[in-house]
């Protein structure tokens, strides 16, 4: 990597937080203000599913988004992932602190995609109805991989070789932000077939993403379902989830697009009495939102720690 002259990090500001209840809305009010897709989320969350069985010669994946200037304890691993959001204020000074920081760190592999507050590694046009990529400046990156829309191919130190596609893109919602599209531009076919791990900023559709995140890209999941999905950008939703691209999920899909709905529960209810039938069934996908920033009073959350 080129080196480029950068300053000294210098202290900023975490950007505002959503404003929210400390510990969340009750039960009570979520089933108030929408009873069925309160109902059809407790049905789903009963569902038999089992997370898919690591092969013979696992790598552990440390997840980690959205960290701005905080500086969470990593835990050990052997691939290290950062899924956008390195600055808080998208400077190159902030974002030469998150690399050195990231450097320092003892992974075999460290791979890195830009978030939307990352404005230095994409100088947007905005205010027209095409999106362009920026491409990525010059900074000390060391032995990072930064992958911006595009794929390799990484050795984990027991000589497993993994299928990586990372890109930086996310939905448009506020003009200033990086790396942003058109809602309804389809960006994601570029990701080719059989990765086994996917990095992008935004959610999927309905998907840990409090209905921020991207269809398009859920539907690419469908088509091809990677092994691991990290991704960051909605801060809310810090977590895991397995998917198996079933009834169950399909139904839950539409009855969080659509807020609700008693047609929308009746699928729910029908597809999970058939999901009875099959204990067994194994997830193809795991999720991980891996936003740092975010928990409650802006409480830096811990790293995400998937097996695959």
């Amino acid at each position: 990597m080129e080196m480029s002259g950068y300053g000294s990090p210098a202290t900023t500001q975490l950007p505002p937080k959503e404003p929210e209840e400390a510990k969340g809305p009750s039960a009570w009010r979520k089933f108030r203000d929408g009873p069925c897709l309160f109902l059809a989320r407790k049905i789903s969350d009963q569902r038999p599913i089992n997370p898919r069985a690591p092969p013979e010669d696992p790598v552990t994946v440390v997840c980690i988004s959205n960290t701005y200037n905080e500086r969470p304890q990593i835990p050990p691993g052997d691939i290290l992932i950062h899924a956008g959001d390195l600055s808080a204020e998208g400077s190159l000074r902030d974002l030469q602190a998150t690399l050195n920081w990231l450097k320092e760190q003892p992974h075999h592999i460290k791979i890195v995609v830009a978030g939307r507050r990352d404005i230095y590694l994409n100088q947007m046009m905005t205010g027209g109805p095409h999106w362009r990529h920026g491409h990525r400046r010059k900074g000390n990156w060391g032995d990072i991989i930064y992958l911006e829309h595009q794929q390799v191919v990484v050795a984990a130190e027991n000589g497993r070789l993994l299928r990586v596609f990372g890109s930086p893109c996310s939905p448009m919602s506020i003009y200033s932000r990086a790396f942003q599209y058109p809602r309804d531009e389809n960006v994601w076919n570029k990701i080719p077939n059989n990765v086994d791990i996917l990095i992008t900023h935004t959610p999927p559709f309905t998907h840990l993403d409090s209905l921020e995140g991207c269809w398009h890209l859920l539907r690419k999941l469908w088509k091809s379902p990677p092994r691991l999905h990290v991704f960051g950008c909605v801060r809310e939703h810090h977590g895991t989830e397995l998917l198996c691209y079933d009834d169950l999920q399909n139904a839950m899909e539409q009855i969080e697009a659509a807020g609700g709905g008693f047609k929308n529960l009746l699928k729910v209810v029908k597809a999970f009495a058939r999901s009875l039938s099959r204990p067994d069934m194994e997830a193809k996908t795991e999720l991980v939102n891996a936003c740092i920033v975010g928990g409650e009073s802006d409480t830096p959350r811990k790293p995400i720690i998937a097996v695959i």
